[in-house]
């Protein structure tokens, strides 16, 4: 589904007050950051890019802002009467989503969080087809798979950080993991992830002690983690098709090859014998 093209191109003069923000705008935080530098910019040189209204000028107001809430939202702290304006055309739902995400996620400003639960609410428009929302924004498939786990995982609590920046993506996904879909944990993981200021070891030690030990208390998990531990790599040369199948592993459970790689050796290992519980 190719994005429409903007009706003719032609740039419209609309009136502030006959525009309303839409429901498939993917920007919720943020909207007022760094407004007053927008607005001054505006000032200064004028809008120069025109914000894009869903469905034509002939169907009149009130009209929907798809793409450029930002720049609506200068335009009124400036007390202007009037927004240069293109129209997309008709769009359902699905495709006004789509324009105004695929717009913002070439825009620094658009949260973590903010694109997890739009590239979330894509998925699930899309029947649950992650490769349908890969061909469809643009996105690499892992990211996809990466925005999805957040979106449909995540608690308000864990994402409300991810948009203030208070934690990164990489340790919200270990928490989730860590945490084997128990939610609660994952926020209390989380929290104990930033209190004692883990290390990357730590929190990938942390994936791998809590999906190990799934009722294991987020206490024990992160004291576990904490611990010293010697490890050692081992370089093994795999076939091509062993190889594609890790990354295609690492992928859907949002994990690094090596992860995997360990975790199949000792599942193997176990499986023969050769590691028994003293291990």
């Amino acid at each position: 589904m190719a994005p429409p093209s903007h009706a003719a191109e032609k740039i419209h003069e609309i009136k502030l007050s006959e525009i309303q923000v839409s429901h498939e705008n993917v920007r919720h935080e943020q909207t007022d950051k760094e407004l007053d530098d927008l607005a001054n910019s505006i000032k200064k040189h004028g809008l120069l890019q025109p914000v894009v209204l869903r469905g034509r000028f002939e169907d009149g107001p009130p009209y929907e802002l798809i793409i450029g809430q930002r720049r609506f939202r200068a335009h009124e702290k400036l007390g202007n009467a009037k927004i240069r304006a293109l129209f997309a055309g008709p769009l359902n739902d699905t495709q006004a989503m789509l324009r105004s995400l695929v717009e913002n996620m070439h825009r620094v400003e658009l949260t973590y969080a903010d694109a997890a639960d739009a590239v979330t609410a894509l998925y699930k428009k899309f029947g649950r087809n992650e490769r349908k929302v890969h061909t469809e924004t643009g996105m690499s498939l892992k990211k996809v798979r990466q925005y999805i786990y957040i979106g449909e995982r995540a608690s308000e609590e864990t994402k409300q950080k991810l948009r203030s920046g208070e934690v990164s993506p990489v340790n919200a996904q270990r928490a989730l993991l860590a945490a084997a879909g128990d939610t609660e944990k994952a926020d209390q993981l989380l929290r104990f992830v930033k209190e004692h200021e883990l290390t990357s070891y730590e929190t990938k030690r942390m994936v791998e002690y809590g999906t190990e030990h799934p009722d294991a208390p987020p206490e024990k998990v992160i004291k576990e983690a904490r611990k010293p531990k010697l490890e050692q790599s081992i370089i093994v040369n795999v076939p091509k098709e062993v190889r594609n199948a890790l990354t295609k592993a690492a992928e859907k459970y949002n994990l690094s090859d090596e992860e995997v790689a360990s975790r199949a050796l000792k599942e193997w290992l176990s499986d023969k014998g050769f590691m028994g519980a003293q291990q």
